[in-house]
């Protein structure tokens, strides 16, 4: 099962519109940041059928953990940047890239990292 965490600045993240992250904020973060780069296309591959599912987005940027090498996705789209099932030190990262937007970090039930 999936479940996404929020990089928000709205008061619940179903609302980040509202509120937006903007996409020259989330360019500035990326640029600023030393460990984010900007990868504008993922290709992920189902273990179970071997479909292969490719994701374009042009202010989507990659983060690799090092210490383990796992490589994480953070996907700008309508005002918010969402990780899909971030480990531990992705949360952590999050919140460090949340803090210099001045944001925060939710998950999809609404809990606050």
């Amino acid at each position: 099962m999936s479940y996404d965490l929020h990089i928000t600045k709205a008061t619940d993240w179903p609302q980040s519109s509202l509120l937006p992250i903007t996409e020259n904020e989330w360019q500035d973060a990326v640029a600023n940041d030393g460990q984010l780069r900007l990868e504008t296309t993922l290709i992920a591959v189902n273990p179970k059928t071997g479909e292969s599912i490719q994701i374009n987005n042009p202010l989507m940027a990659s983060w690799t953990d090092p210490a383990s090498g796992e490589k994480h996705f953070f996907y700008y789209s309508c005002g918010e940047v969402t990780v899909n099932n971030p480990s531990e030190s992705a949360i952590q990262k999050m919140k460090s890239v949340a803090s210099a937007l001045a944001a925060r970090v939710q998950g999809d039930e609404g809990e606050w990292y």
